[in-house]
């Protein structure tokens, strides 16, 4: 319909005869514009005649891409490219995903693979997005809560670990953001919303990566805020202090990092008494953000834990203790 650049197919008539117009004999075709105008005319690049658009594409099985050692961001290639769009990748994984991701999934996305695990399809940002909206509808809200983390100087990190903390929390926010907003902006509306930690704010030594990584999301954020103007689309960011649970502090205790850690934050005065947020709290302050009627919004909303009720630890070993009897009693 010359709205927008590619092919457009044409069956001439058959009853289509040559004709004088214009001093020249020809085959002609009229193009009408019947309402509306263009800034820049269109502009026919070239007639095919007696054509058919066709791909010339192989189908390639059971391709291997690589086996995994566990390291972060390590990246695999198709032997064969350019890949078409719809293409399927699975992964071996020992363990079957829990019942809701199945559903996410969807059927057929798990095969059994002898004793040895199973294969999951792999699904990207844009296939998921596609699913999600197949089934429920157009996507409305996006929230950004990825993220993992290691404790430990600088200088104790692995290259590829950096690159896993900025990529699955920076990265990973910005992706989701940008299919979102595809969504948002036909819908004419909707949330994008940031959760981020009090790390990007307060130096926290021996959390450099995973601090940065939040920084970066919330100036991505303020900036996005400005670009989405007139949209209809608010950009909310939800600063939370330390939460209870989460899974990179959970594989940090148990790797002995932990201890360490809270030790220096406790004597730099970062971590002053035995409070810890939950999940169901950051729940809560994620659908304050997003259950706002339209007309105004969250800029940013920080929600730290309260102190319990009781005298503040004044040395490590009571902070401990306090911890110990807040969220792991006998």
């Amino acid at each position: 319909n010359f709205t927008h650049s590619g092919f457009v197919d044409f069956v001439g008539p058959d009853n289509h005869a040559r004709c004088l117009k214009f001093t020249e004999d020809r085959f002609w075709i009229r193009a009408r514009l019947e309402m509306g105008g263009y800034v820049r005319p269109p502009r026919i690049e070239r007639v095919l005649s007696n054509t058919v658009e066709a791909a010339n594409v192989s189908t390639i099985h059971d391709e291997p891409l690589g086996s995994s050692d566990a390291t972060p961001v390590q990246s695999f290639a198709f032997a064969h490219g350019p890949v078409l769009d719809g293409e399927v990748i699975e992964v071996l994984e020992r363990d079957v995903p829990p019942e809701d991701e199945l559903e996410e999934l969807g059927a057929d996305s798990v095969r059994p693979y002898g004793d040895v695990g199973h294969w999951i399809r792999w699904r990207s940002v844009e296939s998921f997005f596609d699913a999600t909206e197949d089934e429920l509808g157009p996507v409305s809200v996006v929230i950004n809560n990825a993220a993992m983390a290691r404790y430990g100087p600088l200088d104790d990190f692995s290259a590829e670990e950096i690159q896993a903390e900025v990529a699955t929390k920076l990265i990973g926010s910005l992706f989701m953001a940008r299919r979102g907003i595809q969504t948002m902006r036909r819908i004419g509306g909707g949330d994008i919303l940031f959760i981020t930690s009090v790390a990007a704010v307060q130096p926290w030594p021996f959390h450099l990566p995973y601090a940065s990584a939040n920084a970066g999301v919330e100036h991505a954020a303020r900036t996005l805020r400005f670009e989405l103007e007139g949209t209809g689309i608010r950009v909310t960011m939800l600063r939370c202090g330390e939460t209870l649970g989460t899974d990179f502090s959970t594989r940090e205790m148990e790797s002995g990092r932990m201890d360490a850690a809270s030790e220096f934050w406790f004597r730099r005065g970062l971590l002053r008494h035995a409070g810890l947020m939950t999940p169901d709290m950051v729940a809560d302050a994620v659908a304050a953000a997003v259950t706002l009627p339209v007309g105004y919004q969250y800029e940013t909303l920080a929600v730290i834990p309260t102190a319990p009720v009781a005298d503040l630890p004044k040395t490590f070993e009571e902070y401990g203790a306090a911890m110990m009897q807040a969220h792991m009693p006998a």
